[in-house]
Formats: C-alpha cells, structure tokens, sequence
C-alpha cells in the first residue's frame, strides 16, 4: 500500500519561488497522463492562475511551444482582467515554468510536460535552457540600464 504524500510546494520558508529544474527528471518520477482527460477535468477545480498554466500545458505543440496572445489567455480561460494573465505569465517566467521567447511566443519547460522520449527530452531542455540563458541576459540588460537612469 502506497502512503500518501503532501504535495510539495514550489514555494521555499522565506516565501520565495523555487524554479523547475530540468536536470532533476527521470524515468522513476515519469507518470503517464493523458491531457484530453485530465485538463477538463483539472479545469473544474482550477482558480485563474491555474487556468492559465492548464492553457499552456494544453496548447503546447510537439516541441513545446506555445503560441497566444493575452488576449488569446483571456477568452480562452474567462478571465476578464489582463493583469491576472500578466501576473501569472510572470510567475511562470520566474519558476522557470515556461520561457518568453518572442511577443506571444512561449516555450513550455519540458520537466513539466513532453511529447516524446528521452532523446527528445535532452533536445528541449538544451533549448530551453538555452531560452532561460537569454532571458536572464535580457533582465540583467534592463536592470543596469535602469540603474543608469536613476
């Protein structure tokens, strides 16, 4: 008999965010799911937050891409107001969840979810990874320009 286990939280004591890790996936923590059953069903329970990750997971093509707008999120998943879609973007960029690759193009971490098998999965992470690299390049870009202008 298996005995149940909390959830582990993506939140550390301090409140900070942990990120996804794409060296920490194995065969041992692999499960099978099958999205056309469990997202509607997922979907019932699911606060607006969640429903934006449920988008993501959903509309991810063989590669793990994602392409939308905020719009798209918006009609897509009811939520009625943009800021929600822009908060939880962010919190997804920042637990490394998915990365922002262009205006309305996103790659989803392939430690959440693939299409594929090993090889593959080695594929995307490099990529991702790769997207994750430039994206921090960018943010440390942004913060010392705006340091230059304070």
């Amino acid at each position: 008999m298996k005995i149940p286990r909390e959830i582990p939280s993506m939140r550390r004591t301090d409140n900070s965010l942990k990120e996804v890790m794409t060296n920490l996936c194995n065969q041992k923590n692999f499960r099978r799911v099958f999205l056309n059953q469990t997202i509607p069903v997922l979907s019932l329970f699911a606060n607006q937050p969640t429903m934006v990750l449920l988008y993501f997971i959903y509309n991810a093509d063989t590669n793990n891409m994602i392409y939308c707008t905020y719009e798209d999120i918006m009609q897509d998943c009811s939520i009625g107001n943009k800021r929600t879609v822009a908060n939880t973007l962010k919190t997804l960029q920042e637990t490394r969840a998915i990365v922002k690759i262009s205006k309305s193009h996103y790659m989803l971490n392939p430690a959440l979810m693939l299409q594929g098998n090993n090889e593959k999965f080695g594929l995307l992470a490099f990529e991702f990874n790769d997207y994750i690299s430039l994206y921090e390049k960018e943010k440390r870009y942004v913060s010392k320009r705006n340091e230059r202008k304070s």
